[in-house]
């Protein structure tokens, strides 16, 4: 199989590059800046399960039209939610519509848009943590699992044949005949997303102040009541998330006394160590969007269908892209502030 990566930011950056370092012929599509570096460069890979690897003989192109297509091509989507609809149309204009298609993203749109041009689609739900730190250089500081199955339903040979290339790079790659339900767990996982990049705070010190645990948990605990609301099913996904159990995890950290020789050990991880979601780094990097209209406005919107009140959702996805539209940068707000704006969207929906 040859794997085309369309996306070379964290996530891509890292499956494209572990692939590659296993054996795996890899092309990445990526931004001019980028596909320079991959080019002249190769790729410096930090993570916390092996060693620095440094790659180089990598190729990178700046469009799907540099590449000729071939019958063992795989395709695999690793750009922002928001660029799917451009991006499936440059690749569908290059290669044929039967060609594999894995979808590495947050969220849960990009499958059911990128059907609408391919046949065979598959969700891949990914738990890693990665931070793209500059061109040619990425982080990966927490988990290296993935669950990855056809879409909407089924595993297929493939799919068989890409968890078992993954295993080999290094991942914990497992199958599901229900992705989808694995992928809407980790999405009410990433609805504090907004909250850590509102607040600036790194994942292992948020998980360690009870304050930021808590409303953590909050934000988490309305997410779940609005997909139970729904009928939408989060177990039989094979997923090594367990969403129940994490969120109950964190509100205990929430409702405990502080354990300052936690929060110590957070305050002081060294930069390259800690997790900072997706959401932070737009903000970071100014690109005036993110993605928590994926996130977020998921459960905003099967909120309003099934007349569930998500004041926490909402405050969130308004304070973020607010930000991010005036392209400030993560911190602007602290936690206590965050829950004022919550409270008074609470007291205008009348559901204090």
């Amino acid at each position: 199989m040859r794997y085309i990566v369309h996306g070379a930011g964290a996530i891509g950056s890292l499956v494209g590059g572990l692939l590659a370092d296993s054996g795996a012929e890899v092309i990445f599509i990526a931004r001019p800046a980028q596909a320079d570096i991959l080019n002249q460069r190769g790729l410096t890979i930090h993570s916390i399960y092996h060693p620095t690897k440094h790659l180089t003989n990598l190729k990178a192109v700046t469009s799907p039209h540099e590449i000729a297509p071939r019958s063992d091509d795989v395709l695999m989507l690793a750009v922002k939610s928001s660029q799917t609809n451009q991006c499936i149309h440059e690749l569908h204009e290059v290669f044929s519509q039967t060609t594999p298609l894995f979808c590495l993203q947050n969220g849960v749109r990009n499958e059911p848009t990128v059907a609408e041009r391919f046949l065979h689609v598959y969700g891949v739900m990914i738990a890693a943590c990665v931070n793209y730190l500059e061109p040619g250089v990425i982080s990966h500081t927490l988990k290296q699992d993935l669950v990855i199955g056809n879409y909407p339903l089924g595993c297929d040979e493939t799919a068989t044949k890409v968890a078992q290339d993954l295993s080999n790079a290094g991942f914990n790659a497992v199958l599901s005949a229900h992705v989808m339900a694995a992928k809407w767990g980790k999405l009410v996982l990433n609805l504090t997303n907004a909250l850590l990049a509102i607040t600036g705070h790194h994942l292992q010190l948020a998980w360690s102040m009870p304050e930021v645990s808590l409303l953590m948990a909050e934000v988490q605990e309305e997410g779940l009541r609005v997909i139970e609301a729904a009928g939408i099913p989060l177990d039989g996904g094979n997923s090594p998330l367990d969403v129940y159990a994490m969120t109950q995890k964190t509100r205990q950290v929430g409702e405990s006394a502080p354990d300052k020789e936690a929060i110590h050990q957070a305050e002081t991880l060294p930069e390259p160590q800690r997790t900072y979601v997706s959401t932070w780094s737009d903000l970071q990097q100014l690109r005036g969007e993110t993605e928590a209209s994926y996130l977020n406005g998921e459960i905003i919107l099967l909120g309003e269908k099934h007349r569930i009140p998500t004041p926490y959702n909402f405050t969130l996805l308004d304070v973020v892209e607010r930000m991010a539209a005036q392209q400030l940068l993560p911190g602007r707000y602290s936690i206590s502030e965050v829950r004022e704006m919550i409270e008074r969207r609470q007291e205008s929906d009348g559901t204090e």
